[in-house]
């Protein structure tokens, strides 16, 4: 349940704007009130699509807890939708799911949040869940032992995470007298020691309308959203008003260095110095020093550590800030020998953007590309009731961003060079490192308070007035061109899609798709990658490459204002892409990288394992990125060669989605794209894979914490009328609401991670349970997912699991497709694959059409619980003699 932090994006995607454009919540559409019992509540009314997000935000996180409570809220956060007195359990997630709609929460250091999107029509009933939960949760005690399980699961695949253990690691490094140095989860003795007493009393201290926010953003009437909500919390009673202090940490006077040896394929690398709270004024100079060191393709580091230096595999900056201070993290991935190099070379970065500051273009980059993100940030309703929620939770201001975009606006050079000398002296440094137990000797003959101590002396909405309207046009040479206008929004997104991807692979050129997704973009005969990287900040756009299993194509989103200059760049990349020598060999280490440090992501490598049963022929075997030797060989001449053969116009579907006119777009793809000559493209033949005979099982050790396994039978194709029935599967037994859930996570607390997966593809793909479980319980879990499935082949599933089924898949496919990138992504790949561009207007009537009787022929047709495909990762201790 516990998702990615919004620090993560807030800390720069709030940062700058320029003040010609409207705040999200513009006067006559914005709405707050303070109830009489102390609840606020924030409504911002956005007609543009028939959907609802609605988000409690609760004023305690995991920074508000005694050290014997550590986890507590996080533990709430898990019960709060285990049932309440009218509601049993399983029952909200359930609701709302065969309604289409989504239901989760999060929590972080200063909040705990609660939040249901929805189509709008059924908005009445998300108020009522989000406040029966919140005023009436039982904490069920036989629940509650069920989630300490669930929990104490978590906390050791958070051990197996190295990303989760590295940012632990250095929050505890940083904060030794603050609660932000404790996890968020807890501690595996707190979790164990936490009693049902101790959670009521947190909870009445804490969940009490005067700590919490209500917000609502989406397609609603004001008023009468002010009514509902009055009425649903008007016997919320106030609580407590004394609130204790955090305490705070004292100033940082040496280098802190933490290294962690274990069982890693790469080296993990966090190098963090205390910085001020959000709301502090220094923050927006914090954001700009982070995002130009770091933040992306241009970035210093970037090009100067990754790309010219080659140290790195994989590198950025960004701040955390917090309500309370926070910390300026930069992150690598490299490997061991360079650990020293690596950081003197960031240092020097670092040191020349306080001794030089930034330049005009640099700043004028980062405000363009910030007033992008504030523009795309207002295309989903969820999103603009989460920015909402955080401003007034955060700083106790919802209109904070305008005081932000005027100090951002105000920066100067030398205001960077300030911030930079005052937070980057040498002894605030906090090195955190994982590193594989085999590197020890490497790591422990660096003395990383010696290089740090080294001068680092630096190196020379706009109104839809209609329905969307949508064409196709089939260009002389085979092209097949499709627009949609989409007013809503000043912004573009256009892909090129072309069939190839695995399904056109061999074992020797495996995971060309994927090393040319990532060089299609990094120069051209005429550009630099840098070069095209800055026209694409200007922008304001994102360009890059994607391949998966059955295509290869572009994506590129933008301003609308630079129609034409964003199509002549695409046509150039498209038809002159240099793959420079130089280029790919700096490309290729981080991608050989991220195949070795595969092995440190345990649900990846059983799902590589599980193809591998499952596909003896059929490319799916194989994985996407490719393997080491393969990678390895790949040469300029073959990826010129094999984009030579399938980027050829009859191969490609080019689709433009946003705000354009769909005559005018016609004639300037036509204009710019028409040129390119046929190729007489042919489909490769593919080998398909037969139908299993027996059971094959294959099963690896590892010395992790968690056992993970996937169990599973080849599935439908695209074409194939079975998808539907096995979406709807799909759909009733995942999530929060599903009877896997329910049975295997719920009732049996057999994981925390756990999910039911149709996966269809343009061959036959696969149907298959994933779960992650402790090493004791694993032949347990095997054998329950064996019964549960064999359950379903025998009786199929209840009507009540199907037509919730077929509501979530309705729903949750219109939320899908509220962005430009997401309609364009969806019309592409649907013409590519002979689905039709308008396929996505099908879609839910073919959803609509699956009967009860359907989904149990299909599972009948594809359970086959005598051969199926089954992969295991499991500890070495495991084995048995």
């Amino acid at each position: 349940m516990r998702r990615s932090r919004f620090f993560l994006s807030i800390a720069f995607s709030i940062s700058i704007l320029f003040l010609v454009v409207p705040l999200v919540h513009s006067k006559d559409r914005f709405h707050q009130i303070t109830m009489e019992n102390g609840l606020k509540v924030l409504l911002q009314e956005n007609r543009n699509v028939p959907v609802v997000a609605m988000q409690i935000w609760v004023k305690v996180g995991g920074a508000d807890e005694k050290d014997e409570e550590a986890g507590i809220s996080h533990f709430i956060e898990h019960m709060i939708f285990k049932g309440t007195e009218k509601r049993k359990v399983g029952e909200m997630a359930k609701e709302i799911e065969s309604l289409g709609g989504s239901i989760n929460a999060y929590t972080s250091y200063d909040q705990t949040v609660f939040h249901i999107t929805i189509a709008s029509r059924y908005a009445d009933i998300a108020l009522d869940i989000l406040s029966d939960a919140i005023q009436r949760s039982t904490f069920d005690p036989a629940e509650f032992e069920k989630e300490r399980e669930v929990i104490l699961e978590e906390i050791r695949m958070g051990e197996d995470d190295p990303s989760r253990k590295l940012f632990k690691q250095t929050m505890a490094t940083a904060f030794h007298r603050h609660p932000y140095g404790r996890p968020i989860i807890g501690y595996e003795k707190t979790i164990k020691g936490m009693t049902r007493e101790m959670m009521i009393s947190f909870f009445k201290r804490w969940y009490t309308p005067d700590h919490i926010l209500f917000v609502a953003a989406g397609d609603f009437d004001t008023k009468e959203m002010e009514g509902k909500v009055r009425e649903a919390f008007k016997g919320f009673g106030k609580g407590p008003v004394t609130i204790p202090q955090r305490p705070k940490e004292p100033e940082q006077k040496e280098v802190r260095p933490k290294l962690t040896f274990g069982n890693f394929k790469d080296t993990y690398l966090h190098m963090a110095v205390p910085i001020d709270s959000f709301v502090h004024e220094d923050t927006p100079g914090i954001d700009v020093f982070a995002q130009i060191l770091g933040g992306g393709e241009t970035s210093r580091l970037v090009q100067k550590v990754k790309l010219e230096k080659g140290l790195v595999h994989s590198i950025y900056a960004s701040s955390y800030t917090p309500k309370e201070p926070g910390l300026f993290m930069i992150g690598a991935t490299l490997a061991a020998e360079n650990l020293e190099k690596a950081i003197e070379e960031i240092l020097k970065e670092v040191n020349r953007l306080i001794l030089e500051g930034v330049t005009a273009e640099e700043l004028h980059r980062v405000r363009v590309n910030v007033e992008s993100e504030l523009i795309y940030d207002k295309q989903t309703v969820q999103g603009q009731a989460r920015k909402i929620g955080y401003y007034e939770a955060t700083t106790g201001d919802v209109e904070f961003e305008k005081r932000y975009i005027q100090r951002i606006n105000l920066l100067q050079s030398d205001d960077i060079r300030r911030i930079g000398d005052q937070y980057f002296k040498p002894y605030r440094w906090n090195i955190s490192l994982l590193s594989p137990n085999e590197k020890a000797d490497v790591i422990k003959q660096v003395s990383l308070n010696t290089v740090i101590a080294k001068p680092g002396t630096p190196e020379s909405a706009i109104p839809q007035k209609g329905p969307s309207r949508a064409s196709k046009t089939t260009l002389s040479n085979g092209m097949r061109l499709i627009v949609k206008e989409n007013r809503n929004n000043p912004i573009v997104s256009v892909q090129v899609s072309m069939l190839a991807g695995v399904r056109y692979e061999e074992e020797a050129t495996n995971g060309i798709n994927q090393f040319m997704a990532v060089m299609i973009t990094k120069g051209t005969e005429k550009q630099t990658n840098l070069e095209i990287a800055k026209k694409v900040e200007r922008m304001a756009g994102s360009l890059s490459g994607f391949s998966g299993y059955n295509s290869f194509g572009l994506s590129f989103t933008f301003l609308s204002q630079h129609f034409d200059e964003a199509l002549a760049l695409l046509g150039e990349v498209m038809r002159q892409p240099s793959f420079d020598s130089d280029e790919m060999e700096k490309r290729r280490r981080p991608i050989l990288a991220s195949i070795r440090r595969q092995e440190d992501d345990l649900s990846r490598t059983v799902f590589r394992l599980f193809r591998k049963a499952l596909y003896e022929k059929h490319p799916y075997r194989m994985d996407s990125i490719g393997t080491l030797d393969s990678v390895q060989r790949i040469t300029q001449k073959d990826l010129k060669d094999y984009y030579r053969r399938i980027a050829v116009p009859e191969n490609m579907v080019f689709t433009v989605v946003g705000d354009v006119d769909i005559n005018q777009a016609v004639q300037a793809v036509q204009k710019e794209f028409g040129k390119l000559s046929k190729g007489n493209f042919v489909h490769p033949e593919v080998v398909q894979e037969p139908p299993l005979q027996n059971t094959r099982k294959s099963e690896v050790f590892k010395e992790k914490e968690q056992a993970h396994f996937v169990l599973g039978f080849l599935g439908p194709t695209l074409q194939s009328m079975d998808r539907y029935a096995i979406e709807v599967m799909d759909a009733a037994l995942s999530g929060m609401g599903g009877r896997l859930f329910y049975e295997l996570r719920d009732k049996e607390s057999l994981a925390y991670a756990l999910a039911f997966i149709g996966n269809v593809n343009l061959d036959p793909g696969y149907i298959c349970v994933y779960m992650g479980t402790h090493p004791d319980k694993l032949d347990k879990a095997i054998e329950s997912v064996l019964r549960e499935l064999k359950k379903v082949k025998e009786e199929g599933l209840t009507l009540d699991e199907v037509e919730r089924a077929k509501r979530y898949l309705i729903g949750n496919f219109e939320i899908g497709l509220q962005t430009n990138g997401a309609q364009a992504s969806r019309m592409s790949t649907d013409e590519l694959y002979d689905l039709g561009f308008n396929y996505y207007e099908k879609y839910p009537d073919e959803i609509k059409k699956v009967s009860k009787e359907d989904v149990h022929r299909v599972a009948k047709g594809y359970f086959n619980l005598d051969a199926y495909a089954l992969a295991i990762l499991r500890p070495s201790k495991e084995k048995k003699q």
